[in-house]
């Protein structure tokens, strides 16, 4: 089980990742909120509830897991 420290650990790389990749996602993911986890991105919908209860009905959560508009 991952810990407090693991969680923010893989949100830091998620967010470094996000933030040096925001070029490609617009290219792919313009107008739907993408769900990354590390270095991937792991969903995406346009609607922000559905893509939370997806990730929630996987076992995944926002902590680690960086959720973000691509506009």
């Amino acid at each position: 089980m991952a810990t407090l420290v693991d969680d923010m650990l893989e949100y830091r790389k998620g967010r470094g990742w996000l933030m040096r990749n925001m070029s490609e996602l617009r290219a792919s993911y313009a107008g739907r909120y993408v769900a990354i986890l590390g270095s991937k991105v792991i969903d995406s919908d346009e609607d922000m509830y559905r893509l939370l209860q997806r990730l929630w009905s996987k076992g995944l959560y926002p902590g680690p897991v960086i959720i973000h508009p691509v506009r």
